[in-house]
């Protein structure tokens, strides 16, 4: 399989999907085209197919766009990610309540992480990312731990996307990539926020596949290299066990 095997014509249609939001139900063609920096027309058809599909509603008074009720279908359908995710949660708490830290869930879209689920330690000096927004996966414990999953074409295109952040030869990217498989986790001393530790590992599917990845992150000043390790031990024992529960349902 080559870079070329992504549709990109797929992927923008997800970049589509991707603008609607709570704070953003309704949006026209002109604002999904400067959004995802493609011109009006070739918006405005692939808009057609997702309202065609059902993925998208245009709203008859306005004339702009809102998810459509196909997404209720795949809400329906994902009964069992929602109990994956159940669990991935009852093992964050366990990590929370040991390390006294924040711990976060993240999942994975192309070259980006999403910050799903959060649990918030009570110290008053804390990280405070958005949930449900997108962040930049290789400058992320989380989004690193789920990339050195993916398969090398995935991996070069993101590289090939992000190669001024990675900041990197794609070889030196790749090595990264290889450490963090051969440890089962990823670490971000300060690189995606000064003053800010994180340590990362997978949570995994049937067949072994990374769903999650959850992580635990502190500022420096409590986070010394000793504690780091104690809370990669922590991190990764408590994914080992959840993508072991998952496996066993």
């Amino acid at each position: 399989m080559s870079v070329n095997s992504f549709s990109s014509s797929l992927l923008k249609a997800f970049d589509i999907l991707d603008c609607f939001s709570e704070e953003t139900p309704e949006l026209g063609i002109k604002e999904l085209a400067a959004t995802v920096d493609m011109p009006q027309s070739s918006v405005y058809r692939m808009v057609q197919s997702l309202v065609f599909s059902g993925l998208l509603y245009q709203n008859g008074s306005t004339k702009k766009y809102r998810l459509g009720p196909k997404m209720t279908v795949y809400s329906g359908r994902s009964r069992s990610l929602n109990t994956y995710r159940d669990i991935a949660i009852k093992y964050m708490q366990k990590i929370a309540e040991e390390t006294d830290e924040t711990v976060n869930l993240g999942i994975l879209d192309r070259d980006r992480i999403v910050y799903s689920h959060r649990i918030t330690c009570k110290h008053v000096l804390k990280p405070d990312f958005v949930l449900e927004a997108y962040y930049p996966a290789v400058k992320t414990g989380l989004g690193m731990s789920l990339i050195a999953d993916l398969a090398e074409p995935a991996v070069r295109w993101i590289y090939e996307n992000n190669a001024g952040d990675i900041g990197k030869t794609y070889e030196e990217f790749l090595d990264e990539i290889k450490e963090i498989r051969k440890n089962g986790c990823a670490f971000d001393d300060q690189v995606f926020c000064e003053g800010l530790r994180c340590v990362a590992a997978p949570v995994k599917g049937p067949g072994g596949k990374a769903l999650f990845s959850i992580s635990v992150s502190a500022p420096t000043l409590r986070m010394d290299d000793e504690t780091y390790d104690r809370a990669r031990k922590t991190v990764m024992k408590y994914t080992s066990q959840a993508s072991r529960e998952i496996q066993e349902l």
